[in-house]
């Protein structure tokens, strides 16, 4: 079915149509949240609400997710974890309706004029992207603060801890995402050959996002790091940027002398760094130098670009959560950078047990 007219007869339709098969899928897959009654009356409200959102985003209307969308998924995870539905099968229906969407929306998009087919198409995905993420993060945090409030164990470093997360994990996944879409518009609308796959780039980067929902709710450990800091780095730049900045990484020492705890925390905090440098410096060059020591971790993250702003507001989410992660390892952060002169960040962490990373 497409959007051969711009009526609400066929957006209900196409919407009943998605949501048919997204209960399918949802049965095929045993899932509780179809198969109990009182569960699937939230679960299809909310699916209805999603798929609206970007219907109306391919029609090429402004749309935001509903504002009322972040307080009812914090509270239907609290209702979720009282009713003893396993996290897991929450982000197994998130997965299942992005994919039945995304189906839904190529099928609709080929019926639109082929001069917007494309651009409607990449908004109406960015629109998948928000409408998904925002309720799987807020229904995250619902779900836990009610787990944590079972057992007296909610505290305010916790709190802190599942910000950054949110932020340095979820955040920056989808970041990547929407930063890879953009890029290819802009460079299929200029005829220019990328030497990157950025589909396939914002395609893993969503995939790192359900990962780490996946063992955030269901209280697992994230595998962050599958390849060494170099390897890791390299791909981050590769697909963040659109290479006006040249990105050298350099690596120097034994990896194995550092817990992986402490590596994968440090990838985080250097790679808010870069993703700071890369979305706001403007630098021509960002040089990213890691030194590893038997005792210690040294990392620098330099740009020649416009420097610090003079911020009178205090600083921004992303660095109050670089200085929390290398505070929790113990160790020391410095950030220095005039304006028109470049900024520098600076770090070192101590490998000699004293932190917490460490132990």
């Amino acid at each position: 079915m497409g959007l051969s007219a711009d009526s609400a007869t066929d957006r209900s339709c196409l919407i009943d149509t998605a949501v048919a098969r997204y209960a399918d899928r949802l049965r095929e897959a045993d899932n509780p949240l179809v198969l109990r009654p009182e569960l699937w009356v939230s679960c299809e409200k909310q699916a209805r609400q999603i798929l609206g959102e970007c219907i109306d985003t391919l029609h090429g209307e402004q749309t935001r997710v509903a504002a009322e969308a972040e307080l009812t998924s914090m509270a239907l995870g609290v209702q979720r974890s009282f009713d003893g539905v396993p996290p897991i099968d929450s982000v197994h229906a998130a997965r299942l309706l992005f994919d039945v969407a995304v189906g839904t929306m190529t099928e609709a998009s080929a019926h639109l004029p082929a001069e917007v087919a494309l651009s409607r198409f990449l908004t109406a995905v960015h629109m998948l992207h928000q409408a998904i993420f925002t309720r799987v993060g807020a229904a995250a945090i619902g779900y836990e603060s009610a787990t944590l409030r079972d057992v007296g164990e909610a505290s305010t470093a916790r709190r802190h801890q599942l910000a950054r997360d949110l932020h340095d994990h979820v955040g920056s996944s989808i970041s990547l995402a929407l930063r890879c879409l953009d890029l290819y518009e802009v460079e299929r609308a200029n005829g220019i050959a990328s030497t990157r796959d950025r589909l396939a780039d914002a395609r893993q980067a969503l995939r790192d996002v359900f990962g780490f929902t996946r063992s955030l709710v269901s209280g697992l450990r994230v595998d962050e790091l599958r390849e060494g800091l170099k390897e890791e780095i390299d791909a981050y730049s590769a697909a963040a940027s659109d290479r006006p900045a040249e990105v050298r990484t350099r690596i120097d020492g034994d990896e194995s002398w550092v817990p992986e705890q402490t590596r994968q925390e440090l990838f985080l905090i250097v790679r808010e760094a870069l993703r700071n440098a890369l979305a706001h410096a403007r630098a021509s060059r960002i040089d990213v130098h890691v030194s590893i020591f038997p005792d210690t971790v040294h990392a620098t993250v330099a740009d020649d670009g416009v420097g610090l702003p003079d911020r009178s507001d205090g600083e921004g989410t992303g660095l109050t959560a670089m200085r929390q992660r290398v505070a929790a390892l113990g160790g020391e952060l410095e950030v220095t950078g005039e304006p028109g002169h470049g900024t520098r960040v600076r770090l070192r962490v101590p490998l000699d047990g004293s932190g917490a990373g460490a132990r």
